[in-house]
């Protein structure tokens, strides 16, 4: 097809305006040319990438990569599309001073282009920054799994974590436990002085059991007043010991009352550990819940179920 100059300038000239970048790649992956890319608020200016090649400018195992998808979309004929994370400081070459700093998120389609376009086979590489979407994203998923006052993973992704590690330690053969940790005292401070207080000491508990468990467990929020920890590759016994020591911890909090007192807080708790195949999340909650029931008839702080 045969266009006027003026339709030319008019192709060009949208093509520029472009905000978001096409590079032209060739098959070994040599940056052809550079179309729009404008929005500097996104991109970085990559017209001087042109004649380099991936492996001059990019990290050797992103540049590989790269090249693997490009030379896919042209092999095969058809579109390709990835998501990548790549920082302009990772890119030799390009003028990183008014680009965006840090690891972006990118969506890139791949598209061959006509053998006789240029010089050898090629293909554009459109990229559209997703970094805000991405983190938009991984917002929503932190909100679905975690606790808002907190922190914690909230009781629906906790017992996932639990019926996953059960599975890991039936094919590894390993121990698992559980323990469920219950505070005495929240709804007799939330009922003498309110909410606001009520939730500082369950931040206060849930920051002392953190702080305990530490990378042995995952812990989540049962309901307002209820903890719970599953301990991969640890037996019950040292489980009731880990336990043991976040109720001390929790006991150590002094919650500040709005009439110049203090209180502390206290708990009961039941420990568990896998003991069949058939041990799902439910089976060890129902057995931590009959050891706490125990603990409160024998009037003892933690007992293994």
């Amino acid at each position: 097809m045969l266009y006027t100059q003026r339709q030319a300038a008019h192709i060009e000239a949208i093509a520029n305006a472009m905000p978001d970048p096409i590079f032209v790649m060739g098959y070994d992956g040599t940056y052809l040319d550079v179309i729009g890319g404008q929005e500097r608020t996104l991109y970085a200016d990559g017209h001087a990438l042109i004649g380099k090649n991936y492996f001059d400018v990019l990290p050797e195992k992103m540049a590989q990569r790269f090249l693997n998808v490009v030379q896919k979309a042209i092999d095969s004929k058809r579109l390709v599309e990835i998501e990548y994370q790549l920082a302009n400081e990772e890119v030799n070459g390009i003028d990183t001073d008014n680009a965006p700093k840090g690891g972006q998120w990118y969506e890139a389609r791949i598209y061959p282009l006509s053998e006789d376009a240029y010089d050898q086979p090629a293909a554009i590489w459109l990229a559209i920054n997703i970094t805000k979407r991405k983190y938009m994203e991984e917002q929503i998923e932190h909100l679905s799994t975690t606790d808002p006052l907190t922190g914690l993973y909230n009781r629906d992704f906790f017992l996932q974590i639990v019926d996953e590690e059960l599975k890991k330690s039936e094919i590894n053969q390993t121990p698992v436990s559980f323990a469920k940790i219950d505070l005495d005292c929240f709804k007799r401070v939330t009922d003498l002085y309110g909410l606001e207080i009520g939730d500082k000491a369950m931040a206060m508990a849930a920051l002392a059991i953190q702080k305990t468990v530490g990378d042995l467990g995952y812990i989540g929020r049962l309901s307002c007043d209820q903890f719970m920890i599953v301990f991969p590759e640890i037996k019950a016994v040292d489980a009731f010991r880990i336990t043991e020591l976040a109720q001390k911890a929790i006991t150590a909090q002094t919650v500040q009352l709005p009439d110049g007192k203090t209180t502390c807080l206290t708990s009961h708790a039941g420990v568990t550990e896998k003991r069949s195949p058939e041990d799902n999340s439910q089976t060890l909650l129902q057995r931590v819940n009959q050891a706490i029931q125990d603990v409160s008839t024998t009037r003892e702080i933690t007992k293994i179920g």
